[in-house]
């Protein structure tokens, strides 16, 4: 999901994989609710956060985020936020607006902070890397052995506060249009799902159900898949007919049970295909654990567990949904 609609990939946080994926259309992006003609006017006002970051981006961010959790007041006059909409000629808009905002600029702060972190962990690793050949060069020199320094890891992790201010953002963006892609959500943060999980059984009094666990096939640093050229997908038919009745995420497409059963014979043929591949390193698959939501649709789900507000005010959340299935991926 973008922010801005028609923007390029930060080439500061994607990978060569990413990339690939990116440029035989295995990876697409949409955005919701379009900036139309305030999309100028929002770059420039992210450019100048850009450029002044120093000055103002950690004041903004706690001034956003303040508002994201204050639906129902407005933007205070004398914030940096309404100062920063009057110095692009950026008219006062009515609430809901501003909240799409202030949503776009909280993930626009994400992704400066991933790139910050990237660059950061770079330098780490470099650092490392000197530390590392300066130790073997004393070694060489001297009778005595040099204790070697444990990895310093990456620096600043993004925080569980953070990472709720953004998943709040992105799902008031994502919930804010009713006609957005239906597929099946999935995270790599394992306190998303955690959250999502308990206020589920929080409001519904029943738990989710783990439905199907899949291995994912390891890629290679360059991006080439370690594994045969055809998707091992296209050997799971089963598989295929049990994602595509459960990504609709509106209406039920087939009973429960029949769905459970299909799924589990998909998981089945994806298990036995990945078997048979002999280029496949089993220690560095990843792994897709597929969760059922019973009884609620997927946007209903994000309203609950993340986006907050007036339910009434997102579009599409009475529709009626045997469930929804979101997954975890973990690993390296």
């Amino acid at each position: 999901m973008q922010a801005i609609e028609n923007e390029p990939p930060d080439q500061g946080t994607i990978t060569p994989f990413l990339e690939r994926c990116r440029q035989e259309g295995r990876l697409q992006g949409f955005a919701p609710a379009p900036l139309g003609d305030q999309r100028e006017r929002f770059l420039a006002l992210v450019q100048d956060m850009r450029r002044r970051g120093s000055d103002y981006t950690s004041q903004l961010s706690m001034l956003t985020l303040a508002g994201l959790s204050r639906r129902e007041q407005k933007e205070s006059k004398q914030s940096i936020l309404a100062d920063l909409l009057k110095m692009t000629d950026i008219k006062e808009q009515e609430a809901q607006e501003l909240l799409l905002w202030q949503s776009r600029l909280v993930l626009k702060l994400g992704e400066f902070f991933d790139a910050q972190q990237t660059t950061l962990n770079q330098a780490l690793g470099n650092i490392a890397s000197r530390q590392d050949a300066l130790l073997a060069e004393l070694r060489e020199e001297e009778d005595d052995l040099f204790a070697v320094a444990t990895s310093q890891g990456e620096a600043n992790q993004e925080s569980d506060g953070m990472l709720d201010h953004r998943l709040k953002a992105w799902s008031r963006l994502y919930l804010h249009d009713a006609g957005q892609p239906q597929g099946i959500l999935v995270t790599c943060r394992p306190s998303a799902m955690d959250h999502l999980q308990e206020v589920y059984e929080k409001n519904h009094r029943r738990n989710a159900v783990l439905w199907a666990s899949l291995e994912l096939p390891a890629f290679a640093a360059s991006g080439e898949e370690t594994t045969a050229s055809e998707p091992l997908i296209a050997q799971c038919p089963q598989l295929i007919a049990a994602l595509e009745a459960m990504s609709l995420a509106s209406e039920a497409t087939l009973p429960e049970e029949e769905l459970k059963s299909l799924l589990a014979e998909g998981a089945t043929q994806w298990a036995q295909g990945l078997d048979a591949r002999a280029s496949v390193r089993r220690d560095q698959c990843r792994m897709l654990e597929l969760y059922r939501f019973p009884k609620i649709s997927v946007r209903q789900l994000l309203q609950e567990g993340f986006a907050g507000g007036d339910p009434a005010s997102y579009a599409g959340l009475s529709a009626p949904s045997s469930g929804c299935l979101v997954g975890l991926l973990s690993g390296k």
